[in-house]
């Protein structure tokens, strides 16, 4: 903690990071590494946690709709591409609602296309 100007004694409470280590370049990016994937073995952790997430989170299903090609179903519970943008917009503006994920980042083009 004697990175920062002022230094600080003690980390502060909370969810709190260091910004100088957020922001530093080098190998430290201030995110954890998360597992190798395939394409496809990402695609099921995906699915997994959509599931899990929206039977613990439903939609409201009045405004399900049977003829979107992109809605998907999870048990009973129809979920739209609306819904899924809905509740990313709360999470963001929740206060005290957390959520971790993964997502795939730093992708070589030369392996995986251009």
């Amino acid at each position: 903690m004697f990175c920062l100007d002022p230094p600080l004694s003690t980390v502060p409470r909370g969810q709190w990071f260091c910004p100088t280590c957020i922001f530093s370049t080098g190998g430290d990016f201030g995110f954890d590494e998360g597992e190798e994937h395939s394409l496809s073995s990402f695609q099921a952790r995906d699915r997994e946690f959509r599931r899990r997430w929206f039977q613990a989170h439903p939609p409201d299903q009045d405004n399900a709709s049977t003829e979107d090609t992109t809605d998907n179903m999870y048990g009973d519970i129809c979920v739209t591409e609306h819904d899924v943008e809905r509740e990313f917009w709360r999470l963001v503006q929740s206060p005290h609602e957390t959520v971790e994920i993964e997502y795939g980042a730093d992708v070589h083009s030369t392996t995986h296309g251009r």
